[in-house]
């Protein structure tokens, strides 16, 4: 295997990508009338979205060297989940112990300049309410839990094809 084969990137970068690719697909989902604003979203976006989120963050992230099969799986973009038990999840660097779940994108201002979290308690898992964070101040991790009760943040991932 050539390093060639290998994507070496941070996790802030490939959720960067991500939000690029976002920003990219607006004009064609325009042109075939799916809105992606948060007050008339389209299932076709969410859809779209999802997909996007997989292939820039999800995949890479499931492909790092250093995973482990008793790695919880990475929670879902844009799903409001109840609680991250049994999840691993992108979290915000700038938050403390890093029990911050990200769950989508919203736009406010402008096309997905904020990001919208929840507090996961500590004990339980459990999924608070939800807030927002501007783009611009967040900076994303991958807070990678195990079966076990471990867990552990990574920064960068090295994805082998």
């Amino acid at each position: 295997m050539s390093s060639d084969d290998i994507l070496r990137a941070t996790v802030d970068e490939l959720f960067s990508n991500f939000r690029n690719a976002l920003l990219a697909m607006i004009p064609f989902a325009d042109r075939a009338m799916i809105s992606y604003r948060d007050h008339d979203m389209y299932r076709s976006w969410e859809h779209l979205a999802e997909c996007l989120f997989d292939v820039f963050v999800r995949d890479p992230i499931e492909a790092d060297r250093s995973r482990n099969s008793a790695e919880f799986s990475l929670a879902r973009y844009d799903i409001d989940q109840a609680d991250y038990l049994r999840s691993s999840w992108i979290a915000l660097d700038s938050e403390p112990g890093n029990h911050v779940a990200v769950v989508r994108f919203l736009s406010m201002s402008e096309p997905f300049d904020t990001v919208q979290v929840v507090d996961v308690d500590h004990t339980t898992f459990s999924a608070g309410p939800a807030r927002v964070v501007p783009w611009q101040e967040a900076k994303f991790i991958f807070f990678r839990r195990f079966e076990n009760a471990r867990a552990e943040v990574v920064t960068r991932v090295e994805a082998v094809e």
